[in-house]
């Protein structure tokens, strides 16, 4: 197992691990430890069928089942398709910055993507390290989120999502409340929380005054040296934590084909709830 840094403290790509050969307990904690540290896991070169995925997903804690049935493979419900062919919700356009399911309870910890079929051109999945945007926020900055809380809600205005959630679907998922600085459940370190796709309030502020604290710290979270922009290949699986970055999907042009598989696994219940 050979780690490449791809940015100062953020991101590494790991080299010589097949994940659809089951690691060894000691080789699946260092490999757990490296993405936890960097927040950003690249593994190049894998070749996986859906039980192998899983297989490896449900190493990592208990798996993620989308509340949007529509979306998910047909033989694995815990396996999401993201994909701009074959579907009545297809994959296009770009996707801005969000952190997953941050509008449960209980969001998800960590996200595997799986890239099958890659578009010649474009859609670049980004990150950016909520870590170091915490830990270089002025001091005003600092000062209104550092025990403020937010709204978070899977319908937001003005953001379309790729297929609409029916109503049962959304009686399943009510808005949430979170704080907006999180402590990592394992590292003890903080982090700002963010899904600018995903929150509607933020305390008791006035819509406008808001919207202008969420642009704030959204354009501070995301200069260029808090970001990590991964180009695709065939074969890729990244992994990140989502209680440590955000992600958005750049454009790639619709008349090509694009295909990833996603599952995701929670934090024991006892840690589960952003704090």
């Amino acid at each position: 197992m050979q780690k490449t840094v791809l940015r100062s403290d953020f991101a590494v790509r790991i080299d010589g691990v097949d994940l659809a050969d089951p690691l060894s307990d000691d080789d699946f904690s260092a490999l757990r430890d490296l993405w936890m540290q960097y927040k950003v896991a690249v593994f190049p070169g894998q070749d996986l069928d859906d039980d192998a995925l899983l297989a490896f997903t449900r190493r990592f804690g208990p798996l993620f089942v989308h509340v949007q049935s529509q979306l998910v493979s047909p033989d694995h419900p815990e396996v999401m398709y993201a994909m701009n062919r074959g579907t009545e919700a297809p994959v296009k356009g770009v996707l801005e910055w969000h952190s997953d399911q941050s509008y449960t309870p209980k969001p998800v910890f960590g996200t595997i993507l799986y890239g099958i079929t890659i578009p010649k051109e474009g859609g670049d999945t980004c990150f950016a390290d909520l870590v170091a945007a915490y830990d270089t926020l002025p001091d005003d900055l600092r000062t209104r989120v550092e025990r403020q809380t937010a709204v978070y809600s899977p319908i937001k205005k003005g953001h379309i999502r790729r297929h609409s959630l029916s109503t049962d679907q959304l009686d399943e998922i009510p808005d949430v409340t979170h704080p907006m600085v999180r402590t990592h459940p394992y590292l003890d370190r903080k982090a700002l929380y963010l899904s600018p796709n995903h929150m509607v309030a933020i305390g008791d502020l006035p819509d406008a005054e808001a919207d202008a604290l969420l642009a704030e710290l959204t354009a501070h979270a995301t200069q260029p040296e808090h970001v990590y922009c991964h180009s695709w290949s065939p074969g890729d699986i990244l992994m990140w934590d989502n209680t440590s970055v955000m992600h958005r999907r750049n454009h790639f042009p619709h008349a090509e084909p694009r295909f990833h598989k996603r599952t995701g696994f929670y934090l024991p219940d006892e840690l589960a709830v952003p704090a």
